[in-house]
């Protein structure tokens, strides 16, 4: 019997020691110890357990099971990956984030500065392209199988009017790759577990108090096209994890015009793809697409895309009063539009997919996505936005996975958070 006592003991004192929570609280900083804000941080186990750092870097994040690890992401920044059982809850942590360029085309650049012992001719040039693209070809059609993939993700949303946050959401749930489909729609599936979304509240009140019913139809031509409660979906985290890099090199597979390369540290080997759409005076646009491939395997290690566009409209475009009052209403500086009509647009978007290798296959392990730029009126009034998800690959299924239901796709929980969650 007392040998018995001793064992419901340990066992009582080991459910003890999982179910006491410790409160972890630090600060995240950049390599000059500037704080970073609305950096994310969750258990990798469980993943609905996380916060937010504040506007200072700082954070507090209740830990239940420190037989875990805590992962810190934010865009622009290599995740950080801590195990707990090595460090000390009790203790003021210091998280120290490096700046992790998400473009390749800088990287581009700089090794072709160095240039090579022998210049080769441009014929010499094409030919050499058209070959490693011919293997580049070869070898995406064995990483990428047609079975279905499920990824368990991490998303987190920033959206900002100027130097404001409008909104912040963390996306929890799983990603269905159906990699067999060949219709335009639904070949990628996003099942929700949990969703936390911050709105600032002076846009929340200005959305609540903007009425379409007071406008013509006219006035709503381009109000009524906008679901205004898009911001609170998914969408967003759906247009950063879409990039499909192999239809993106298949279309332009044989256009070796447009290609360029440069070796890096000798074992890479960088595919630039430049395409431009011009009509003066009206619009400019420039599409880069960068593959970084492993010059032993021809196998891709990250792929990405820098769209840059400024669009000119000679007499302005003449918004509405619905659609310059639902405009305003994402700003926050208090220096909306007052006029209806808009001269112009500039911006740039960033994103791309870091890839790592699981059972024989190539599977997304982070994907980031950057958007900037401005709106500016015939007055030369400007309105700025950006946006910065990342999508942390959590787990990944290759094997035996199906598409969900119609009727799985409807659960999830949503968690309306009224301030940040610092």
């Amino acid at each position: 019997m007392k040998a018995i006592r001793i064992i419901i003991g340990i066992i009582l004192l080991g459910i003890s020691t999982q179910l006491s929570a410790s409160t972890l609280s630090g600060r995240i900083v950049d390599e000059k110890g500037n704080g970073l804000a609305y950096a994310s941080l969750y258990l990798k186990n469980d993943p609905q357990t996380g916060s937010i750092s504040d506007i200072n870097g700082r954070f507090s994040l209740e830990i239940s099971n420190k037989h875990d690890s805590l992962i810190v992401a934010l865009v622009g920044y290599e995740t950080v990956i801590i195990n707990l059982e090595k460090i000390n809850l009790s203790k003021n942590l210091k998280i120290t984030m490096k700046e992790q360029a998400i473009i390749l085309h800088e990287v581009v650049v700089s090794v072709q500065e160095k240039g090579k012992n022998k210049k080769k001719s441009k014929k010499e040039e094409r030919a050499e392209i058209k070959e490693i693209l011919a293997k580049v070809y070869q070898r995406i059609e064995k990483d990428f199988p047609t079975n279905n993939v499920k990824f368990s993700v991490v998303s987190d949303l920033t959206a900002s009017s100027g130097d404001q946050v409008i909104m912040f959401d963390e996306w929890i749930g799983d990603i269905v790759e159906i990699r067999d489909y060949r219709g335009p729609h639904d070949s990628i599936q996003m099942k929700m577990q949990l969703d936390k979304r911050y709105l600032n509240s002076a846009v929340r009140q200005s959305l609540n108090s903007y009425n379409p019913d007071n406008y013509t139809k006219h006035e709503r031509r381009i109000v009524d096209k906008v679901d205004v409660n898009s911001l609170k979906k998914v969408k967003p985290h759906l247009i950063a994890w879409e990039l499909d890099i192999q239809q993106l090199f298949y279309r332009y597979l044989s256009d070796n015009k447009h290609w360029s390369m440069v070796e890096k540290d000798g074992n890479t080997i960088v595919l630039t793809l430049t395409l431009t759409h011009k009509l003066p005076g009206i619009y400019n646009l420039v599409q880069k697409l960068v593959y970084a491939i492993d010059k032993n395997t021809y196998s891709i290690k990250t792929v990405s895309e820098r769209v840059s566009a400024e669009v000119n409209i000679p007499f302005g475009y003449k918004m509405t009063s619905a659609e310059l009052a639902l405009l305003n209403a994402f700003v926050l500086d208090g220096d909306g539009f007052e006029k209806y009509r808009l001269k112009g647009f500039k911006g740039t978007s960033c994103r791309n997919n870091i890839f790592t290798r699981q059972d024989g296959q190539l599977v997304v392990s982070e994907k980031n996505f950057t958007a900037s730029g401005y709106i500016v009126d015939n007055k030369d009034q400007k309105i700025n936005f950006s946006s910065k998800i990342k999508t942390r690959v959590l787990d990944v299924q290759t094997k035996n996975v199906k598409p969900y239901s119609a009727q799985e796709l409807k659960s999830g929980k949503v968690q309306e958070l009224q301030t940040p969650a610092w």
